[in-house]
């Protein structure tokens, strides 16, 4: 009973700084929605989808694997994840003259928000002492803090008729007052502060830690290639219609990455709780599906203020997902803690696989309706082979 205390009060601090990051982003994506309609919102969406595949990279899968650990070396990570993004961030710009899609409007949101990789990186890093102390509202301070910033910088850019390729610099603002928040209050724990670069710690935890890195990579490909593929396929506007569905799909995603933040240090010392969780997960993603079902056409009407008609049923079958996303997130952190990371490289590399060539198939013809429905049927696949696996 007290650990579930204690997942609950640290859910429940991170899903406040959800609400007010959430509630943030829906102003902008409104507003962007408002003013600059389909194709606009399209730009300006998959700019973020982009920079945000580096997001998750520079995070590598070092936290899971650290944690598990006496000693942490924090200041050796934070080295480690500073050169790491640095390269992130010259990937994703020598990257772009190789996309179809990559419009001039869309690289430029690129350019501008590539900082944003690196403060990303320092807050994850932060993120390691939080989590390991239980204090994520510390980490939900810094990102509430650096998000206001962001969203006042936003709408004074919106204020003055800016063009979308402006609108990513109050995003990469944000980012980098989260990180400098992060570490101030990093500073409650440690006074060592100073990033130490050591080329042989980093090497060791790259070779300790690259299957989950892969497997995180391959999710966070396989989560959103469909948006590129739609760029690719058809129209930009498609991708707007479809990431203004899957914006507000995702917000739910992360009810279950938020109880296993909390509850993961715990399953590191025991696994005695885990039907519990599991319960407890089904149960909110069940009504979940059937809230966003059927305030579908109310959430994308107050979003963006009318259009957008393909993202209701979009938003419907996304929904429909939430089972197979809330389930799978406890079967891969069980995955972590029995150190089964070639299986969970596995299953993920099968998942992208099955996802690509599905949308190379159905995007053509079926655009952003084929896309919900390949993201669903996925999800649902990786947790059928994840499940058998733990059997097995």
């Amino acid at each position: 009973m007290g650990n579930l205390v204690k997942i609950s009060k640290q859910t429940i601090f991170q899903l406040l700084g959800k609400v007010i990051t959430s509630v943030a982003t829906f102003i902008m994506l409104g507003l962007i929605a408002r003013n600059f309609g389909e194709d606009g919102t399209g730009t300006f969406t998959l700019a973020l989808t982009y920079l945000s595949i580096f997001y998750l990279l520079s995070d590598f899968g070092f936290n899971a694997h650290i944690l598990k650990q006496q000693d942490m070396q924090w200041q050796k990570l934070l080295g480690t994840r500073i050169v790491w993004s640095i390269i992130l961030i010259g990937i994703s710009l020598a990257l772009l003259p190789f996309w179809s899609f990559a419009t001039p409007s869309f690289s430029q949101s690129v350019l501008i928000g590539s900082l944003a990789i690196m403060g990303s990186a320092v807050f994850v890093t932060s993120n390691l002492i939080f989590q390991s102390k239980l204090r994520y509202d510390f980490s939900v301070l810094a990102s509430s803090t650096g998000t206001l910033i962001g969203l006042a910088v936003f709408l004074y850019f919106i204020s003055l008729g800016l063009p979308i390729s402006v609108m990513v610099l109050p995003h990469m603002i944000s980012w980098i007052i989260i990180a400098l928040t992060s570490l101030l209050l990093v500073k409650r724990f440690t006074s060592k502060l100073t990033p130490l670069y050591d080329f042989s710690y980093s090497l060791k935890l790259l070779k300790d830690s690259w299957p989950i890195a892969a497997t995180l990579a391959l999710n966070v490909v396989y989560f959103r290639v469909d948006s590129f593929l739609l760029a690719y396929f058809r129209n930009i506007s498609d991708v707007g219609i479809y990431n203004i569905a899957f914006s507000i799909f995702q917000t739910a995603l992360v009810f279950p990455a938020f109880i296993m933040n909390a509850y993961y240090p715990m399953m590191l010392k025991s696994l005695k709780q885990i039907r519990v969780i599991g319960l407890i997960l089904l149960v909110i993603a069940g009504l979940g599906s059937l809230l966003t079902f059927l305030l579908a056409p109310l959430l994308v009407s107050i979003l963006t203020g009318g259009g957008f008609e393909g993202s209701v049923e979009s938003l419907q079958i996304l929904s429909l997902g939430f089972p197979a996303f809330f389930l799978s997130s406890l079967m891969l952190w069980i995955l972590v803690t029995k150190n089964r990371y070639k299986v969970m490289l596995a299953i993920y590399g099968i998942g992208l696989l099955v996802n690509i060539v599905l949308n190379l198939i159905y995007i053509p013809s079926g655009s952003f309706i084929a896309a919900s429905w390949i993201t669903v049927l996925c999800e649902y696949l990786i947790l059928t082979l994840q499940v058998v696996s733990l059997i097995r």
